[in-house]
């Protein structure tokens, strides 16, 4: 019993900052997709939900980003002002709006709406 008890406290140690960020993932994406689609959209596929380090500037951060494969008809401007009104909250702070334009499809243009922040790695070795 002496032998488990610090077994079990460095597994949540480990651990603990791992479900926390995992959350702060799943609950990012899930108001990502809360958001209606823009007029003259549809889905291009299914959402992508990705976590790991974050990998410019300095220190120890945590990054999260939403991909969200869109087919459009409309314009960068209308989509990107879209999204960005929609002011979807992040991890911690508003989320940034990015827009990766593909090929002119039969149903409109391909677009890939990426949203995501940054937080700081409290102890998720995932992040360091």
């Amino acid at each position: 019993m002496v032998v488990i008890v610090p077994l079990v406290a460095l597994f949540l140690l480990y651990q603990i900052p791992m479900w926390r960020d995992d959350a702060r993932l799943d609950d990012f994406h899930e108001r990502v997709l809360a958001i209606p689609l823009p007029p003259e959209t549809r889905s291009a596929g299914d959402s992508e939900a990705e976590f790991g380090k974050n990998s410019g500037g300095g220190g120890d951060y945590c990054h999260y980003e939403i991909r969200l494969p869109l087919s459009t008809g409309l314009s960068a401007g209308e989509i990107g002002a879209y999204y960005r009104k929609a002011a979807i909250t992040g991890v911690e702070i508003a989320a940034d709006v990015r827009l990766d334009w593909g090929e002119d499809t039969a149903d409109g243009r391909a677009v890939v709406v990426k949203f995501s922040d940054i937080s700081s790695s409290d102890w998720d070795w995932r992040c360091t």
